[in-house]
Formats: C-alpha cells, sequence, structure tokens
C-alpha cells in the first residue's frame, strides 16, 4: 500500500508540472500599422476591375490624358465590418477631378466636383455597410496626371449622419431632442432628417377661449391644453420662463450640445427607438353657426411648435428646410456664413405625425462664380426639440400676413424675434364687431414695435400699417388700445430700427426669451372711440348728445370724431366738452371738411393742463365738422385713462 501512494504522489507531480509548462502561442504574422501603401492596377475602367480597399489605404495612380475620352478608375471599399470612410483624391495638374460613389448594384450616390483646377476633392464622411465603389475621372477630356487616393476608416459614432443621406427615403431619424452630428462635406451635400412627431405631444392650435363679451366662438383641440387669461389692461403680462438650457445665438439675413444618445444608430443610419408611431386620421375643419346665424371660422388645426438649434461651420452659409410628409415646404430661411441658427417657433402640423429637416449649404457669389458653401473639415450639430410653449405658442413662419399666428380673445401666444430681422403676424378673428386691446410684453435685450396692419386691397397695392405703437425702449412693453375689429385684424410684432455705424438696421433678437402678445375684447356698442381714428376717412361718427371715451396712446395719438350737419338748413349752435385725464394735458381742436377733403382749423380748446376740462361753443353753419382730441404738445400719452368728449346741441 505504501508503494502505490508513493506512486500516486509521482503521477500528480508530474501532471502539475505538465501545467504549469506555458502554452506555444501561434503566429499571427505582422501586425498592421498606419495606411496600406497601394498601387493602381491597370486596366481597372470597370467596377469588376476596381482594385479592392479593405482599410486605412494610400494609392498611388495616374490617369491617363485620352483626346477622345476620359480615362477612369475604379475602386472597392469593402471593409470587414460597417465603417464610415474619409475619401480624399488629391488634384490634378492643371486639371479638374471628379470623385463618385456607387452602391454594390451600381447606382450612383454621389457626385464630388466643388474645387477647380488642381484642387483634391474629399469626400469625408461615406457611410460603407458591405460595400461601395469609388470612381475617379478627370472632369473633361484630354486631362490626365497622377494623382493619390487616401481612405481612412472608423467605426461609426453615436448620434451622426451616414451619407449619403440627401433624399427623404435615406432621412436619418432624428428623435426631438437629441443632437446629430454631420458635414456639409461638398458643394453638392444635402442631409435629410426625419422627425416623428410624439403621438402625445400637446397640439399647439389657436387657443379657443370663448369671449361672453365678445360673442367669438372657438374650440379647444383634442390634446392641446387651455390658454391663459390676458393681463387686463394697464397690468403687465406675467414673466415668461427662460429656459436656460436651449440657449444659443440665432442669425439671419436682415431682409430675411445637447445630452449624447442613449442607442446606438442602426446600419440604416436611424437612431433607436423602435418603430413610429401610427399616424391619426387627420382632423377636418367645420365651420359653425353662431346664435345670431353668422358663419364663424372653423378651428385651426392642431399644430405643433419646434426649436431648431444649428451650430456655426466656418465658410457655410446655412440654409435649413422643414417639410412635411409629402416633402411640402413648410418653412425655410437662410442664414449668415459662419454663424449659427436658432429657430423658434417653428408650426408644423400635428396630424401629419412626421416632418423632414433639411440642411445644406446656401450660394454664395455671382455669376460664374456662384457656388455653394461647403466645409468638408468642420461637422456641425443639428437639435430639434418642442417648445416649452405648447398651445400657446406662435406658429413660424408667420413673417407674411397670410401665414399670421391665430389669436382668441381672452388668450395669448408666446413667440421669438429669432433671427435676426424675424416679424411676426398674428390675426384675431371676430364673428361681430368688437374693441379690442392688445398687450405685447417686454423682452430683455429688444426693443418691441407692435402694429395694425390692413392688407392689400387690390393687385398692385401695398399692405397699410393703420396703428403703430413703439413708446417703450428696450425690454418695455407696447400697447394697442380699442382696436374696432369686425371679421380679421392682423397685428405685427417686429423690432424697431435703430443706427449703427450710420446706417438704420432692425437687427434685434433674442432666442431665449419669449415675448407674449395677448388680447382682450368688449362689444362695440359706441360708447369708446374706435382706433384707428386718426384721419378723416377714419373719423369716428359721433351722435350729439352722447358721450364717448377714449385713450390717447400711443404717444401722438390724434382721435377724429366726425359731425355731420349738412342737412341742417341753418347754423347749428354746439357745445362740446371734453373731461381731462392725468399726465397729459388734452386738447380739443374743431375743423370744417373743405369741398377738397382737407380740414380747415375753425376753433380750439388746449389751455387747461392735466385732468382740467376743455370746452369749445361754436356756431356751425351747415357742413361736416371733425372734432380732434389728442395731446396739446404731442409728447405724452396714457392708455389707462379715458378722456370723455361730449358734442351737444343748444347754447
Amino acid at each position: 500500500m505504501r508503494r502505490w501512494g508513493w506512486v500516486c504522489v509521482l503521477a500528480a507531480t508530474l501532471v502539475a508540472c505538465k501545467d504549469d509548462k506555458p502554452s506555444e502561442v501561434p503566429d499571427a504574422g505582422p501586425v498592421e500599422t498606419g495606411p496600406s501603401a497601394l498601387t493602381e492596377q491597370e486596366p481597372n475602367e470597370r467596377p469588376e476591375q476596381a482594385l479592392t480597399i479593405t482599410r486605412d489605404s494610400t494609392v498611388t495612380a495616374d490617369l491617363a490624358a485620352q483626346p477622345n475620352k476620359a480615362d477612369e478608375d475604379w475602386y472597392r471599399l469593402a471593409p470587414p465590418a460597417p465603417r464610415v470612410a474619409d475619401v480624399t483624391v488629391s488634384g490634378l495638374p492643371g486639371g479638374d477631378i471628379t470623385l463618385e460613389v456607387y452602391d454594390r448594384d451600381r447606382n450612383r450616390l454621389a457626385s464630388i466636383n466643388s474645387e477647380g483646377d488642381g484642387k483634391p476633392e474629399r469626400f469625408p464622411n461615406l457611410y460603407v455597410d458591405g460595400e461601395r465603389w469609388v470612381r475617379v475621372a478627370p472632369a473633361r477630356k484630354g486631362v490626365g496626371g497622377a494623382y493619390t487616393l487616401s481612405v481612412k476608416m472608423r467605426a461609426a459614432n453615436d448620434g451622426e449622419e451616414h451619407e449619403p443621406n440627401d433624399r427623404a427615403v435615406d432621412a436619418i431619424a432624428l428623435p426631438l431632442g437629441q443632437t446629430v452630428t454631420a458635414f456639409l462635406g461638398h458643394a453638392g451635400d444635402e442631409d435629410w432628417y426625419r422627425v416623428e412627431l410624439p403621438e402625445t405631444a400637446a397640439p399647439t392650435s389657436a387657443p379657443a377661449a370663448n369671449d361672453a363679451d365678445s360673442g367669438a366662438e372657438g374650440t379647444v383641440p383634442p390634446g392641446a391644453s387651455a390658454p391663459g387669461e390676458a393681463p387686463t389692461q394697464g397690468a403687465t403680462p406675467p414673466p415668461s420662463p427662460v429656459p436656460g438650457s436651449e440657449s444659443g445665438a440665432a442669425t439671419g439675413t436682415p431682409e430675411e450640445g445637447a445630452a449624447p444618445l442613449d442607442t446606438p444608430p442602426s446600419p440604416t443610419g436611424t437612431f433607436g427607438g423602435g418603430e413610429p408611431a401610427a399616424a391619426p386620421t387627420p382632423e377636418t375643419g367645420v365651420a359653425q353657426i353662431t346664435d345670431a346665424g353668422v358663419a364663424a371660422p372653423p378651428p385651426e388645426p392642431p399644430s405643433v411648435a419646434l426649436k431648431i438649434d444649428l451650430s456655426a461651420v466656418e465658410g457655410v452659409r446655412p440654409e435649413i428646410s422643414v417639410l412635411s410628409a409629402a416633402e411640402a415646404p413648410l418653412f425655410s430661411l437662410r442664414g449668415k456664413e459662419g454663424e449659427a441658427l436658432s429657430l423658434r417657433n417653428i408650426g408644423v402640423r400635428a396630424t401629419d405625425r412626421v416632418v423632414y429637416v433639411v440642411v445644406k449649404g446656401g450660394w454664395t457669389g455671382a455669376g460664374k462664380e456662384a457656388r455653394r458653401t461647403f466645409n468638408a473639415s468642420t461637422p456641425y450639430t443639428l437639435t430639434v426639440t418642442q417648445e416649452e410653449a405648447g398651445a400657446n405658442a406662435e406658429l413660424e413662419p408667420n413673417d407674411e400676413l397670410h401665414k399670421a399666428t391665430p389669436l382668441t380673445a381672452g388668450g395669448y401666444r408666446e413667440g421669438f424675434l429669432a433671427p435676426k430681422g424675424d416679424v411676426d403676424h398674428f390675426v384675431l378673428r371676430t364673428t361681430e364687431p368688437v374693441l379690442a386691446k392688445v398687450e405685447l410684453s417686454g423682452v430683455e435685450r429688444l426693443d418691441l414695435v407692435l402694429s395694425m396692419v390692413e392688407p392689400a386691397q387690390g393687385d398692385g397695392q401695398t399692405e397699410t400699417v393703420l396703428l403703430r405703437a413703439n413708446d417703450g425702449a428696450l425690454k418695455e412693453p407696447e400697447r394697442l388700445n380699442n382696436v374696432a375689429c369686425s371679421g380679421s385684424c392682423y397685428f405685427r410684432v417686429e423690432g424697431a430700427s435703430r443706427k449703427v455705424e450710420g446706417k438704420w438696421v432692425k437687427d434685434f433678437e433674442n432666442a431665449e426669451q419669449p415675448y407674449r402678445i395677448s388680447v382682450s375684447t368688449v362689444p362695440d356698442n359706441g360708447g369708446e372711440e374706435r382706433e384707428p381714428n386718426n384721419t378723416v376717412d377714419r373719423a369716428q361718427e359721433l351722435a350729439l348728445g352722447k358721450a364717448v371715451r377714449g385713450t390717447v396712446f400711443p404717444v401722438k395719438d390724434s382721435d377724429y370724431y366726425r359731425v355731420d350737419l349738412s342737412d341742417r338748413p341753418v347754423r347749428t349752435p354746439l357745445r362740446a366738452t371734453l373731461l381731462g385725464i392725468l399726465k397729459v394735458d388734452v386738447g380739443l381742436y374743431l375743423h370744417r371738411v373743405q369741398p377738397d377733403g382737407k380740414l380747415s382749423l375753425v376753433q380750439t380748446a388746449d389751455r387747461a393742463k392735466g385732468d382740467q376740462p376743455e370746452s369749445i361753443r361754436y356756431s356751425a353753419e351747415p357742413g361736416v365738422y371733425i372734432f380732434e382730441v389728442r395731446d396739446a404738445k404731442n409728447r405724452e400719452a396714457n392708455f389707462q385713462d379715458s378722456y370723455q368728449l361730449t358734442v351737444e346741441e343748444g347754447e
């Protein structure tokens, strides 16, 4: 037994020694470092003859100068796994070279010829999944020479575009709130992104609120948040929240970092997030009938307001467009070269469910020197988010009257003046005559102008500014009082003109803090002035013996009241009394309308101060007369307190 014990111990020792012996590693061959140095092999005028490139490579090649046709060289990119390839071809001495990319079925995906003679061409971010063919050729016959083709490959990063994506079918899916990094790598580059509107998004529709006084009716679409109440006349609207996490510079023509992605892109270039939600059945707008039997305008279709941030790229003048699912243009803007864009409240229809955002380089130069801008070395970032204002958001584009954002009595809208030179239009639609008070909140860094605008009345005519309020300076609010509205009334918000280096410009902007425009209405019962009433043609009819109230606002406001005594056979004694208001030294002026329509001043009363009354007594011959009320010195205004004018017949 002892002998067998020693045998077992010896056997165990031998096994242990064998296990401690290091195992032999097979020779893996030389480790690849740096790009492969390759030489073009002729013939390679067809894809079947193409030189295959599987990793970083530098190819030395030559194009024959042939008088009858252009020589061409083909290369096959076939990495073992999906890669992003940076492809560069050097220029030809005295010639122009072209770089083209084809898919595995030999369909051309891109043609790059952005530079001139002797200059290289580059495709900085070609996505290669499987294989791609590259064709190198001179831009015209009879040109040739030596060139170098450089290919650098890397793994795709999360949140990165996959080229080519210059069509809707190739658009990169961009979830709301996520950022994509991309290149405008050549003059013909055009990047498409598919944005799916969330089914749970609160639609931004006209904030409808029934005004018991005005009789205007409206409905709140399903899912829309109810509008807030408009501030009372004379009160400052509540401050709007400033989204500190969404700051960004915004630029544009004077006339004209987000959280990292949690899921990697799929091989087709889309972000993770599942299948798109099914589109709901579009809502149809049906006109409503009021108690008075008047057809009210149909409710506005529900919309969603988007914020779009595009970073700056040196040398690139960005053009950005928003298209519907049917590729119909909803919004477009051209920025300034080398500046970022921060676009606010871009209105899209919630029923579309899908919209496309398209980015490309804008034109620069003129004539033969004109070209689209690009930068193959510096990427841009694009982020699309949903605005926080919800159903009360202004809807861009609204820089023209026929694209005006709807306003509702008792409601408000929040908008942004961005980029520079932005102009926003709003429309109030009513079913019976009302008097509207429109208030515009102040905004940091902005000097705002609030106007009432009348659309062009015929072909060749232009819009007419009926009222204009710019009493406030930077950060200060603007108002319009007693605006007569029956049907549709249009309002404009814009920045004031200012003089910079001897030139008048409109370059106010603030893409971080919104302004708020609010409306309240009362029935027009004849007891209040009806603005605009500052011309003879727009003078308000005044009934003898009935008092009318009004405000001297804004500064230099003049209110005209018309008394028609044309059918009187003899003189009529008139007694006019004007009750004054605080701050403003009101004056009362009596004019007679001449046959040519011009005014002839016949009597004045402007000696009182402050809230002291003014009065006129006059024996009027048959004719038409205008009573004018204004600040006697044309330098003060009071939006809160009302004067009262009464014209009576008798001594």
